[in-house]
C-alpha cells in the first residue's frame, strides 16, 4: 500500500469539484510511479487517458483506489481480482455506517475470494510523505499537508484525520504516514499499528479512536509500542456503560472509556483530553526527548498574568516549579531589575526587550540547569524586538542543544506569525497555558512494564472450585458473602471471624464462638446492597441484642428469599479502600482500586488496570488515586502504610480471576486497612 509500483484510480473524474478528480490530482501530483485512471465514460485528465474498463489496463495492478458508488464496489473488486490486485482502498460510503452491513459483508467476501486486502470502506485514504504518495481526496488548496517528518497518524474518523493534517501543517510538525481506516472491515487499527511499530521512521504515533472493539489485542500492541515510541491517543465516544450498575459498584464505575484510558495511561501512553492537547503533545514529542520534566520547570516571562495562569495550569496537572536555593537567588537578584520580584516564574515585566531575556536566561543557565525551561513571550508590546528575540532563541539552541525549552506565545495574527518563525527553528511552541501543561505531561509519561505478578502466585483452583460448583448447581449466579470470603481466605486475604446461621438453632451455636461486639448481615440471593434495605446491623454488644436484631431483620425483609444470616466480629474503625476484579467483554480480566465505602460510586476515586500487571504497574495504578496520598503520607489518625500490601491484594484478586473463568466479577468493599494487616469486611462475587 505504501510502496506500490503502480496505482489504478477507479472512479477518477475530470469534473471540477468531484472527489474523484481531487483524489486523482493528489495522486498525480505526489506519486512518481505509473497511474491508471478508470471512468466508465472515458475521457482524459491533465492529458492522461481514462480507461472505460479495468480490464483495459495493460498491467497487473498493485494498488487500487476505489471511489465509485457503494453498490458498484463488490463488482469492482471482482474485476480487480482478475488483475491480480494486492490491495484496494475503498473511499465510498454507504456500507455498515449507513445500515448496509450486508453490502459490506459482500465486499469483504469478494475481496477474500481473490486475496485482496481492503482499507476502508468509508475512509479518506492515506498519505506517505516519504514514498511520496498522497492517496486522499483532501483539498490541497483549502488545507495544509504536513512536510516530511517522523510522526504517523491513524484515525478512525476521516474528517478529523484531515483536520489533524491541517493542524500539523500549521504547526510545522513533520509527517511520516497518515491512515484513515474508516469502517476497518478488513485492515484494522491493530494491524496498522503493528506494521508501524516496525517502521524505523515512525518515531511518534498519534491515534484517534472511537471504537475499541478490537479489545485486548489492541491494548497489547499499543503497550508494546509505548516501550520504544511515543504514543498519543485522542478518544471520542466517552459513553458510560451502566447496565451492571444494579449488581455491583465495579460495573457502575467501569465505562469502556475509563478502562481503556486507565490501562493505557499506566503504560506510558499519553491520553489527550482535547483536540488542542492532542496536537500540542505531538509537537512536543517531535521536538523534545521523552523525560520526566514534571518536578523541575523554570519559567521566564514578560507577562505576569500569563505566568500566573501557566502556574495554575501546571499545578492542575501536578507539575512542579523548581525552587531556587540561596546562592541562585542571590545571583538572580543581581541580574534582575530591583523593581521586579525574584522567584519562579521570573517576571521580566512587559517592558522587557530581548536583551533582558538574554541576560537573565544566559545567567540562569550558568548557575542552574533546569530540566525544562519555559519562555513566555507576549510579543504585542513595543519593547519586544521580535527579530532579535528569534535570533537569540536560535543562538541559544545552537550554542546549547541540551537545553530543553518550550516557548509559550499567545495572541492574534502577529503572535501567530511570530510563533511560526520560532517553530521553523525546531522549537516547540504552546499557544496557551493548557497546551503547555499538556506538552509537559505528555513528555513526562514513562512506560512501566515488568513480569506479571500472577506468574509468581500459586494456582489454588482445586481448593476453591467446590464453592463455585455448589452455587452453579443451585442455579445461582452469585456467591453468598460467606462463600466469597471463604474463597478469599484460600488466597490468603484476611476476613473477620464469622459464623453462617440458617436459623435460630444455628445462631445459638455461635453464642460462644465469636467475641462481641458483632455485626449481623442478611444472606439472600435477591439482595445485593444490604445497607440499602436494612440488611445489616452493626455493633451488637451481647447475645440478647443479636437475637432481637435477627428477629427484626426477618420481619423487615420477609418479602425476600432469605438463606440465613452472617454473624461476624466487629473490626475497629480505620481507613477503607475498594478492590475489585471483573471480566470485561472487550478487554478481558481487569482490576480496580480506589476509595472504599458506600459512596464509592459517588466519589468515583477509582483506577483500573489489567489483571496481568507487574508490581510497578499495580503501584502506579494505586498512586493515581486521590486516596493514595493518605495511604503513603498518613492523615490525622491514619498512619502511612506500605503500598506493597495493597499491591499484594490486587495480585491475589487477579489470580482468582485467572484461576476461575466462572467468575464474572469479584469485589471487596470495604477492604479495611489496619496497622499490620488488611481485612475484607464485605465481599461479593458474580458468576458468568
Amino acid at each position: 500500500m505504501f510502496n506500490p509500483v503502480n496505482i489504478a484510480i477507479i472512479g477518477a473524474s475530470s469534473r471540477e469539484g468531484s472527489l474523484g478528480r481531487g483524489l486523482a490530482e493528489n495522486v498525480l501530483e505526489s506519486f512518481r510511479g505509473r497511474v491508471y485512471l478508470v471512468n466508465k465514460r472515458g475521457g482524459e485528465l491533465h492529458g492522461l487517458k481514462m480507461y472505460r474498463e479495468i480490464s483495459e489496463i495493460p498491467d497487473q495492478i498493485d494498488l487500487a483506489l476505489i471511489i465509485v458508488p457503494a453498490e458498484s464496489v463488490p463488482e469492482t473488486i471482482e474485476q480487480l481480482g482478475e488483475k491480480k490486485t494486492k490491495i484496494a482502498v475503498v473511499y465510498s460510503g454507504g456500507f455498515r455506517e449507513a445500515g448496509r452491513k450486508d453490502l459490506e459483508e459482500r465486499l469483504i467476501d469478494t475481496a477474500k475470494r481473490y486475496g485482496i486486502r481492503i482499507l476502508g470502506p468509508n475512509c479518506v485514504g492515506f498519505i506517505d510523505s516519504w514514498t511520496p504518495i498522497n492517496a486522499t481526496f483532501i483539498s490541497r488548496e483549502r488545507q495544509g499537508i504536513p512536510e516530511k517528518g517522523f510522526i504517523s497518524i491513524i484515525s478512525q474518523s476521516g474528517a478529523l484525520g484531515s483536520l489533524f493534517l491541517d493542524l500539523l501543517s500549521y504547526r510545522r510538525i513533520g509527517l511520516r504516514r497518515f491512515v484513515s481506516i474508516g469502517n476497518a472491515s478488513d485492515i484494522d487499527l491493530s494491524e496498522i499499528l503493528e506494521y508501524l511499530s516496525h517502521d524505523p521512521y515512525t518515531r511518534v504515533l498519534g491515534i484517534y479512536i472511537e471504537n475499541i472493539g478490537e479489545g485486548r489485542r489492541l491494548i497489547d500492541i499499543i503497550r508494546m509500542i509505548s516501550k520504544y515510541k511515543s504514543v498519543v491517543i485522542l478518544r471520542g465516544g466517552r459513553s458510560v456503560r451502566g447496565s451492571r450498575a444494579a449488581q455491583s459498584h465495579v460495573g457502575a464505575l467501569a465505562s469502556p472509556g475509563k478502562l481503556f484510558d486507565d490501562i493505557l495511561r499506566f503504560s506510558g501512553v499519553y491520553i489527550a483530553d482535547s483536540l488542542r492537547s492532542f496536537i500540542a503533545s505531538l509537537e512536543a514529542y517531535e521536538r523534545l526527548d521523552r523525560s520526566d520534566y514534571k518536578k523541575d520547570v523554570v519559567i521566564v516571562t514578560n507577562t505576569g498574568g500569563l505566568g500566573v495562569l501557566t502556574v495554575d495550569s501546571l499545578e492542575d496537572k501536578m507539575i512542579s516549579l523548581k525552587e531556587f536555593d540561596e546562592i541562585e537567588m542571590k545571583i538572580l537578584r543581581e541580574i534582575i531589575p530591583s523593581y521586579m520580584a525574584v522567584g519562579n516564574p521570573i517576571d521580566l515585566s512587559g517592558d522587557a526587550p530581548t536583551k533582558r531575556f538574554k541576560d537573565v536566561i544566559e545567567n540562569l543557565l550558568n548557575i542552574t540547569r533546569p530540566r525544562l525551561l519555559v519562555i513566555i513571550n507576549q510579543p504585542q508590546t513595543y519593547a519586544m524586538d521580535t527579530e532579535n528575540f528569534i535570533s537569540f532563541i536560535n543562538e541559544l539552541r545552537n550554542k546549547d542543544p541540551n537545553t530543553n525549552m518550550i516557548l509559550l506565545i499567545s495572541g492574534g495574527e502577529f503572535a501567530i506569525e511570530f510563533a511560526r518563525k520560532i517553530r521553523r527553528l525546531g522549537i516547540a511552541v504552546a499557544e496557551d497555558p493548557e497546551e503547555l501543561s499538556s506538552m509537559i505531561q505528555a513528555l513526562s509519561m514513562t512506560p512501566i512494564h515488568g513480569e506479571p505478578m500472577i506468574s509468581r502466585l500459586e494456582n489454588r483452583r482445586e481448593k476453591g472450585i467446590k464453592i463455585i460448583e455448589k452455587a452453579l448447581k443451585e442455579g445461582r449466579h452469585i456467591l453468598y458473602e460467606h462463600e466469597t470470603k471463604e474463597l478469599l481466605n484460600i488466597y490468603d486475604i484476611d476476613t473477620p471471624k464469622r459464623f453462617f446461621a440458617k436459623d435460630l438453632k444455628d445462631i445459638e451455636k455461635s453464642k460462644d464462638l465469636l467475641r462481641y461486639p458483632v455485626v449481623i448481615k442478611i444472606v439472600s440471593p435477591e439482595i445485593i446492597h444490604k445497607s440499602d434495605v436494612g440488611g445489616i446491623v452493626l455493633n451488637i454488644r451481647n447475645y440478647e441484642e443479636l437475637l432481637e436484631s435477627y428477629r427484626r431483620m426477618l420481619d423487615k425483609l420477609g418479602k425476600y428469599r432469605i438463606e440465613g444470616v452472617l454473624i461476624e466480629e466487629m473490626i475497629e474503625e480505620s481507613l477503607d479502600v475498594f478492590v475489585a476484579g471483573m471480566r470485561d467483554k472487550i478487554l478481558g480480566p481487569v482490576i480496580s482500586f480506589g476509595s472504599g465505602g458506600i459512596l464509592v460510586e459517588f466519589i468515583k476515586d477509582v483506577a483500573f488496570g489489567l489483571h496481568d500487571y507487574s508490581e510497578k504497574e499495580f503501584e502506579y495504578m494505586i498512586r493515581s488515586t486521590k486516596i493514595s496520598e493518605i495511604l503513603s503520607k498518613g492523615y490525622r489518625k491514619y498512619r502511612p502504610i506500605d503500598i506493597s500490601k495493597i499491591v499484594s491484594v490486587l495480585a491475589k484478586i487477579s489470580k482468582i480471576l485467572e484461576d476461575y473463568p466462572e467468575i464474572k466479577e469479584i469485589e471487596i468493599n470495604p477492604l479495611r486497612i489496619l496497622d499490620e494487616k488488611m481485612i475484607a469486611l464485605d465481599a461479593r462475587a458474580i458468576l458468568n
